[in-house]
């Protein structure tokens, strides 16, 4: 069940380059996804709390004729941790992208460690690796769990907007 539709979010990342992102229906090797077209290089960063047993999936398609690697990773903005990567190449087709994030979520045996609390970075990087600048789309870019912890998840972003709230 997706619990954070990053495309609906997409008005809350840090973006680099500012304004280089834009939001649209993209078509690949046939199939159509709704999607965010990003260059290469750029980056964008989601500041969320992350759901109990999350996963965040998406699916890569080349937007340009130069190849391109997508990176994601999430950050506490002390350590990154790279999760997974894809290489897309001119004229492919969709390519999934997908990591297991239960490890930033949840209960812990720690006193000092408590992920439930922790607003995470998650870091989608877009390298150009052929020497040109490059576009990709990241179709369908979300995370998703189960209806019990997406269900805890909705309640938290709730409390948490209202108390950011002037």
């Amino acid at each position: 069940m997706p619990a954070v539709d990053f495309i609906r979010e997409l008005d809350r990342a840090e973006t680099r380059p500012p304004g280089a992102f834009e939001v649209a229906h993209h078509l690949a090797a046939g199939a159509a996804h709704p999607a965010i077209l990003a260059p290469a290089p750029g980056r964008l960063t989601w500041t969320l709390p992350i759901p109990r047993r999350a996963t965040f999936r998406a699916v890569i398609a080349p937007a340009s004729n130069a190849p391109a690697r997508v990176r994601l990773g999430v950050s506490d903005a002390r350590i990154y941790e790279a999760l997974a990567a894809v290489d897309v190449q001119p004229g492919g087709g969709w390519s999934p992208l997908t990591a297991d994030l239960s490890a930033y979520a949840g209960w812990k045996v720690s006193l000092f460690y408590r992920p439930e609390h922790q607003a995470w970075h998650v870091n989608v990087s877009i390298d150009a690796i052929g020497g040109a600048p490059a576009r990709v789309a990241l179709g369908s870019p979300e995370i998703v769990t189960d209806r019990e912890a997406a269900g805890e998840y909705a309640k938290r972003r709730a409390r948490l907007t209202r108390s950011e709230a002037p």
